[in-house]
């Protein structure tokens, strides 16, 4: 599959999608940035995955991935040869998944507070869509409470590096190292006023620095029409067999929602595929006659049959 393009659709501003882009760094991958708009409409990157417009969204050939779980998982299989993101095991990355998520919240609540009045209405409003469950009238980027959850956080972080190994999980980085990384990118380059927390803690900033040597990999800027030219020729892996044993297994073949249950990114539809235990698979038709597999963690997506 090396001769397959990678094509990360994103914008650079998101943490999300610098964790996708230190994936690239780590295996030292060649791969194609595809600019989204930051707001919606996405018609773009909606149709490629059926109603979907969160950022990053992978496509290689055929296949799209959603969320930096399912991307992580593409590239291991895509390359083989350069550094595991996921050495840790699935347990593991299930677990870190979910602290990254907890960590997220208090560093996404700071953010709003500190610049929600220098966007325009357009921008304001598609943020409130996008995060339904904050409060923004009530955001202040002095909370104690937050910034505290921020020093536990990070504190979790200088007490692993407290063990004598360059990176987290011991002397080469893993996906463990980027979720944790994507957060900090988050502070250094938006949130200055949090940035004395992570400066009490002196082996964070040397991992920090290790972590941002690793770089990018080799990007090239594109346009969306690589990505309908992909489809038109490029393959699609296999899909996985959904097991007798899966709840959704009586839904394949049928047309369903999928949608993220932490935020509003948009639902996307197509029709079922495969589902097991670890990803759901939609097909959806981006281009009239030229199908696309869109890939779904099971974690964290929730499913429900159209009508």
């Amino acid at each position: 599959m090396a001769s397959t393009a990678l094509i990360l659709h994103q914008y650079d501003i998101s943490p999300f999608s610098q964790k996708a882009q230190k994936m690239m760094g780590l295996k030292g991958l060649s791969w194609q940035s595809v600019e989204m708009p930051m707001i919606a409409p996405k018609p773009d990157v909606e149709a490629l995955t059926g109603g979907y417009r969160g950022t990053p969204v992978l496509q290689i050939g055929r296949d799209v991935f959603i969320d930096n779980w399912m991307i992580a998982r593409a590239l291991d299989e895509f390359d083989t040869n350069g550094p595991a993101i996921n050495a840790q095991g699935g347990l593991r990355e299930a677990a870190l998944y979910a602290w990254g998520e907890r960590l997220f919240t208090p560093l996404l609540h700071a953010a709003l507070a500190a610049y929600q009045s220098e966007w325009d209405a357009d921008f304001l409003a598609d943020r409130k869509q996008v995060f339904p469950d904050v409060n923004f009238d009530t955001l202040d980027v002095s909370d104690p409470d937050r910034r505290s959850q921020v020093r536990a956080y990070l504190g979790t972080v200088e007490a692993q590096l407290g063990l004598g190994q360059d990176f987290l999980g011991g002397a080469q980085a893993d996906g463990w190292d980027i979720h944790v990384w994507g957060m900090v990118w988050m502070i250094h380059s938006a949130l200055p006023a949090l940035m004395p927390i992570v400066e009490t803690f002196p082996r964070l900033v040397e991992w920090y620095e290790r972590m941002s040597a690793l770089g990018t990999g080799m990007r090239v800027d594109a346009d969306i029409e690589i990505a309908w030219q992909a489809l038109k020729q490029g393959p699609a892996r296999p899909l996985p067999e959904t097991s007798d044993q899966e709840p959704l297994g009586q839904w394949v073949g049928e047309q369903v929602d999928i949608s993220a249950g932490s935020a509003d990114r948009g639902s996307a539809s197509g029709r079922l595929l495969a589902v097991d235990q670890e990803q759901v698979v939609l097909g959806v038709e981006p281009i009239s006659g030229e199908p696309a597999r869109v890939w779904f963690p099971r974690f964290g997506y929730h499913l429900k049959q159209r009508a």
